[in-house]
């Protein structure tokens, strides 16, 4: 039909779906990369606010801190308290950041005229890292609380 003689190259080209979706990948895979280690930055720069979040605190709680463990609280209770509040804190902000990202990218599926997507698995992940933040950053202020020695914590103003 194109009149094409044998051994000759082809003049058309047959594109299946799987080279369509091997070029969008080849073509998005940058823009992935790059989201992901803006994303890894992010997460860090946010660990270690935390992290100086709960050293402030740890300084400023030092006296109550001396009080806890003279009347008997160990190591363990107050480096639990400190990590527990260090990954409420750091839940907060995921809650805050997923909700925010909810309604930006349902905003942009409503003005594009696509449907309405809530990923539940990215919800769960999205936390599951939030609480590893927490964890990962609040243990050195936890540890820092728990190795006060409460007769200086006691003078300490």
């Amino acid at each position: 039909i194109r009149k094409v003689p044998p051994g000759e190259d082809n003049d058309f080209e047959i594109i299946t779906n799987d080279q369509l979706i091997e070029q969008f990948n080849n073509l998005t895979k940058y823009f992935k990369l790059g989201a992901g280690i803006i994303a890894f930055i992010s997460l860090i720069a946010a660990g270690i606010g935390i992290m100086n979040i709960m050293l402030v605190s740890v300084t400023e709680r030092t006296k109550e801190i001396g009080i806890r463990k003279a009347v008997g609280a160990r190591k363990a209770m107050i480096r639990s308290q400190f990590v527990i509040e260090a990954i409420v804190l750091s839940q907060i902000g995921g809650v805050i950041g997923i909700i925010l990202g909810l309604i930006g990218g349902n905003l942009v599926a409503l003005s594009l005229g696509v449907s309405i997507v809530v990923p539940i698995d990215w919800i769960f992940i999205g936390l599951a890292v939030t609480t590893f933040v927490g964890v990962l950053f609040g243990v050195y202020p936890a540890v820092k609380a728990s190795n006060l020695d409460p007769i200086d914590a006691l003078r300490y103003e």
